[in-house]
């Protein structure tokens, strides 16, 4: 399947915003100047303009489940396939594929996550990914940083242990290793979290990113950068996938973050911890007394550790020990990211985006019933003058159902009622969609 672009598409000179009244497909301006009336106001109209961005997001996802593909960034979770032998696996490299998936949407830019049945378990084949796992003492994690690579930009995941202190941009660790995980994804993925009726969320999860270098807010937000869902089978374990391209995502790092009261000592290396079993050699050490770049050196007892450096000063506070792409004992267990994906023509799996077809070649599913799950972001960087017009049209339809008394709209002459209006204005949109709907077949 081609792709076409026209000097008529549809494009947005900044980043889509639906509380200004601009979505993917078109904005409040368009819509206005449809319906001849003046552009909606902040305030001052009804619509407002926010009112009318409620109107256009929920057009675009009927227009997407109208063409049965996007033409915005969307991503699709966990879409379960039955796999089906086409070939014999001996005659991959000659017939080019072992069997193949038919993607629900079309357009598929970025395959986040591919897992296959490997007969005892799931195993990703088409991610950066790294993984956590929650162990007994979990309560004990300060904080998870996501780091960017070439040490850029990092988004710092806080627990809190106090659901009347829980912020938008922390995670509940309150109630056990599960609704805690399940809260730490609905962070990373910046949504509605799950776990609501527990923590009376009323609102989406929402974190943006800190420059490494001085330490000042950036702009970027975790959920364009990751993308975490929980192990299939192990609701301990959060799998966090890179959204940026090809193997880029291998270089982003995993730190976890724990706090002890300690008592330094100036000049000494011995440093008296609560707890050592919760502590890892080469943990960094940050905090009262401590000054430079200082990791644990060795574990003596169970309230001794050696740092590699002498403390500057003698007291007792609260230090914050840092473990980057490791583990820490019974808090946390960590995978740092691996690239895993070997998508090409001769390797584990290939992809037919624009079709949204994945072909799989040397590593495949064992079993057939169920046997894959993948997650994938689909979309076009276009919208076609059809799909807009359409959604222009649907969004001037819902605004007259809404509102008795907006301008008349003429035809051949004479002014037509605000009901002949709207199905004039829904039939040829929906008239639009369906010419543009996609059949995909495959002949064997």
């Amino acid at each position: 399947m081609s792709i076409t672009s026209s000097p008529s598409d549809y494009s947005l000179a900044g980043t889509p915003d639906y509380s200004a009244g601009i979505g993917f497909y078109t904005d409040y301006i368009q819509v206005a100047d449809l319906l001849q009336v003046p552009r909606f106001d902040t305030s001052a109209t009804y619509p407002t303009r926010a009112q009318v961005g409620n109107i256009i997001k929920r057009v675009e996802g009927i227009v997407d489940d109208k063409l049965k593909r996007s033409y915005r960034p969307i991503i699709t979770k966990k879409e379960i396939h039955n796999f089906e032998y086409t070939n014999r696996p001996g005659m991959t490299l000659y017939g080019g594929y072992v069997g193949f998936i038919q993607l629900r949407q079309m357009k598929v830019q970025k395959i986040i996550s591919l897992q296959v049945w490997s007969g005892s378990g799931y195993k990703e084949i088409a991610s950066a990914e790294a993984q956590i796992e929650l162990l007994e003492n979990f309560r004990d994690i300060h904080s998870i940083v996501l780091q960017l690579p070439n040490e850029s930009i990092e988004f710092t995941l806080v627990s809190e242990n106090n659901v009347a202190n829980l912020g938008n941009d922390e995670f509940s660790n309150t109630f056990g290793i599960k609704t805690t995980a399940n809260d730490m994804v609905a962070l990373i993925n910046e949504e509605f979290p799950s776990t609501r009726k527990y923590t009376n969320a009323s609102a989406n999860k929402a974190l943006t990113g800190t420059n490494v270098s001085d330490g000042s807010a950036s702009n970027l937000s975790v959920s364009d950068f990751f993308f975490a869902q929980k192990q299939e089978g192990n609701g301990a374990k959060i799998l966090i996938s890179s959204l940026l391209s090809g193997d880029d995502g291998s270089d982003c790092v995993v730190k976890i973050k724990t706090q002890q009261t300690c008592t330094t000592t100036n000049t000494s290396t011995a440093l008296t911890v609560a707890d050592s079993s919760k502590l890892a050699v080469g943990m960094a050490v940050t905090g009262t007394g401590i000054t430079g770049t200082v990791t644990i050196a060795s574990i003596s007892n169970s309230t001794t550790v050696i740092l590699d450096t002498a403390a500057s000063a003698s007291g007792t506070n609260t230090l914050t020990f840092t473990a980057t792409n490791s583990s820490i004992p019974t808090i946390v267990g960590v995978t740092r990211f691996t690239d895993k994906e070997d998508m090409k023509r001769t390797g584990d799996y290939w992809l037919l985006g624009e079709e949204g077809r994945i072909f799989f070649l040397q590593d495949y599913p064992y079993h057939t019933r169920n046997s894959i799950f993948v997650s994938y972001i689909a979309g076009n960087n276009r919208v076609p003058s059809a799909v807009h017009e359409a959604a222009t049209k649907l969004v001037a339809a819902e605004i007259i159902r809404h509102d008795d008394q907006s301008v008349l709209i003429t035809e051949t002459g004479a002014n037509i009622s605000t009901k002949e209006k709207y199905d004039i204005l829904r039939k040829e949109a929906m008239d639009i969609l369906g010419g543009k709907s996609d059949i995909v077949y495959f002949i064997e």
